[in-house]
């Protein structure tokens, strides 16, 4: 997933947190909710259209199949390859420069363009590598 669909994701899971709290203020009986909900799904359809962009801009426009891989072609410039055996796969974000890996074994490495690299491995920890010897592991 690209940076934008997670953030727009992290966006649409705070407008739905602060519906519930609105709800709530409903339920003890406050007044102008009426104003702030109609408010509230307004900006909601702005992110819903936002979010709609971001995935046509996802939209695969032309495919390379090799022996090894299939490489996907992505209307925003982007590249998307898939290893044929199952032992990875990969996207290029033209938008940021950054190369992101996924592995069978549920490791994910992303590679930033000024360097650092961030490893999510299977059990939840994080490394966040700055160069060869140097990292932060999170776990």
């Amino acid at each position: 997933m690209s940076d934008d669909l997670f953030l727009q994701q992290i966006k649409i899971r705070e407008s739905s947190k602060f519906i519930e709290q609105l709800l709530s203020r409903i339920d003890r009986n406050e007044s102008g909710l009426k104003d702030l909900l109609k408010e509230e799904i307004e900006n909601l359809k702005v992110l819903h259209i936002e979010y709609k962009k971001c995935l046509e801009e996802k939209k695969v426009i032309y495919e390379d199949r090799q022996p090894c891989k299939t490489r996907y072609f992505l209307k925003d410039g982007s590249t998307y390859v898939v290893d044929l055996k199952g032992n990875y796969k990969y996207l290029y974000d033209n938008k940021n420069r950054s190369i992101t890996y996924h592995f069978n074994n549920g490791q994910i490495e992303k590679t930033f363009s000024n360097g650092i690299k961030e490893i999510r491995y299977p059990d939840g920890s994080v490394c966040i590598k700055f160069g060869e010897k140097d990292y932060d592991l999170y776990k």
